[in-house]
């Protein structure tokens, strides 16, 4: 998105924090965010494109030099290249007069702030899933040399099947084009030890990956147990606890989180970024192996004695604990030290152990490099289908459900895969929808309005004026491909009416068909005799109250004839 040279308009004077009305080739309407008071994010319409976006607008004092607008539009420039479905779209930005704006892909949906206010904390389950979709978007922006420098939970909207992360930035703290509000007691609970620095406001050191890492571990802390990891009224208070205070784990706060995912939380909030993860997809993989221990319900003695970790060896200690606890009695390491060793050389450099790991390197090379089997890339989406959770059907379709229609459009599994993909997309939909309807967000299309008026109707149990409304949905947008996942939905909703006891007791089957028999007959130009069947509909059913919503169409197609 290129700014444009539009002349400005002028600002609201009883209201000097508001921007103007224009913004290049945006049309400002209200502010976004959890706390709009203090928000510089607003939506906004691209005239030209019809298109809702979030900008975010910021003031410099006389505009800020040549060379600093410069680097603004440069990291514009950047910032558009970025894609990624975790990571809000960034379409450009521009200048007016004394201020600047980034535009960004309009995300709908609650903040992850909001919903742990609402809530006071999440599932652990649900921590997760948020957990993996932040870790691919920090393992992708992290490959490209950004590093998002500000990760909250109001920077987070989980919407459809995964989180999204907003406002990334290339240039965050160094840009005179900036957030000017001072730092929170919040924010500054959120900031790795290394960042703090004795004056407020003031970094010690540039924001890193390692940094990032900490703030996702401080928002996974805080989504699961409604705590923050550091303690303290003020920030200087958080800043002289930040290196010292050791916060309480998870499981010990919320018994049912799994032991797993409580240490990579606890690695994740190290004081030292040394001893954290080294990287983006490391907490990524680890996540997976969360997930895959937490669903196949081992149990925590067993993974102590085993003595494995994505991310830290278990203490000798833990494990004689562990193996006294499973009947496995205690390696007695002094005893050991006694008996003769036939071979100085350590059991780990021995050359039957190093060629026997080579090989089974290599056989997994060969077989992570071998492309899925067409069977194979069906399975994997079954697997993950039958999960039926948000994350695992993003997964689902990112993954085996598009390879297939991309490596064997034309085999047996691609009308399946394109099924399911559907599927998905109805159900991502129908999400979305009734978020921005529970939270009186703007529809955005005619499809989201028939869908919201029928929704109505069901809600108020009018089901046959609900099923009316969903199949003239079907009727006067089926060929537009525009609204083809509104009218899957339709069709999807009006499968699951049509199952409504409500819809199908005898008397109501007959008056349906007699109703279908009549509109036959209207198409055909045979009004008289649809007239007839809708009057004797009128006089034999008119008072029976279970029939009303049914009566009603046709009195309606009376009235039209009228």
């Amino acid at each position: 998105m290129e700014p444009l040279s539009d002349p400005p308009a002028s600002r609201d004077s009883s209201d000097p924090t508001m921007p103007r009305s224009r913004l290049g080739p945006l049309a400002i309407e209200s502010k976004l965010g959890d706390h709009p008071s203090t928000s510089t994010v607003w939506r906004a319409i691209h005239v030209q494109l019809k298109k809702a976006i979030a900008v975010k607008v910021f003031s410099a004092p006389f505009g800020g030099t040549p060379e600093a607008r410069r680097a603004f539009a440069d990291e514009w420039e950047r910032l558009k290249l970025l894609s990624h479905p975790c990571v809000a779209k960034c379409y450009g930005g521009g200048f007016e007069e004394t201020d600047a704006y980034l535009a960004y892909e309009l995300i709908e949906g609650d903040t992850l702030s909001c919903q742990i206010e609402r809530t006071t904390r999440l599932s652990w389950e649900n921590a997760l899933e948020i957990g993996q979709g932040l870790a691919e978007a920090l393992e992708y922006l992290h490959s490209q040399g950004v590093v998002h420098g500000a990760i909250c939970p109001d920077k987070v909207i989980v919407s459809g099947f995964a989180p999204v992360l907003l406002d990334v930035r290339i240039d965050r703290y160094g840009s005179p084009f900036r957030s000017q509000r001072p730092p929170s007691v919040d924010h500054a609970t959120r900031q790795a030890p290394e960042l703090m620095a004795p004056v407020a406001g003031a970094l010690t050191a540039p924001c890193t990956t390692s940094s990032d890492l900490y703030a996702l571990g401080a928002l996974l802390y805080h989504a699961i147990t409604g705590r923050l990891p550091i303690e303290g009224d003020t920030i200087q208070e958080i800043r002289s606890n930040a290196s010292t205070q050791i916060p309480q784990s998870p499981a010990s706060i919320v018994l049912d989180c799994p032991v797993w995912f409580d240490k990579l939380i606890m690695q994740l909030l190290e004081k030292d970024p040394v001893n954290r993860p080294p990287t983006a997809t490391a907490v990524k993989l680890a996540l997976a192996e969360v997930r895959k221990r937490s669903l196949s319900r081992t149990g925590v003695a067993e993974h102590a004695s085993s003595g494995f970790s994505p991310l830290q060896v278990t203490s000798q200690r833990e494990k004689d604990e562990a193996r006294t606890i499973l009947g496995r009695g205690v390696v007695d390491l002094n005893a050991a030290e006694e008996e003769e060793t036939p071979d100085a050389t350590v059991w780990h450099d021995q050359p039957w152990l190093l060629l026997g790991g080579l090989a089974v390197l290599l056989m997994l090379l060969a077989y992570v490099a071998w492309p899925a089997s067409e069977a194979t890339l069906r399975s994997r989406a079954e697997k993950l289908m039958a999960q039926d959770t948000r994350s695992a059907w993003s997964e689902a379709e990112n993954q085996p459900l598009r390879e297939l229609l991309m490596r064997f459009p034309d085999g047996p599994n691609a009308e399946w895969a394109q099924q399911q993909i559907d599927r998905i997309n109805v159900r991502q939909f129908l999400h979305q929808l009734s978020v921005k309807i529970k939270s009186n967000l703007p529809i955005k299309d005619q499809g989201e309005l028939l869908h919201k008026q029928a929704q109505q109707f069901w809600a108020d149990e009018e089901y046959e004026k609900a099923i009316e409304k969903y199949r003239s949905m079907v009727t006067v947008l089926g060929d537009d491909p525009e609204y083809k996942v509104a009218v899957d939905a339709a069709r999807h909703q009006i499968g699951i009416l049509e199952q409504d006891p409500h819809m199908n007791s005898d008397a109501a089957k007959i008056v349906r068909a007699k109703l279908d028999e009549a509109d036959k007959l209207a198409a055909e130009e045979r009004i008289e005799e649809a007239e007839t069947i809708w009057e004797s509909l009128i006089e034999l059913y008119g008072d029976n109250p279970n029939l009303q919503s049914l009566i009603d169409v046709a009195k309606t197609r009376l009235l039209e004839i009228d």
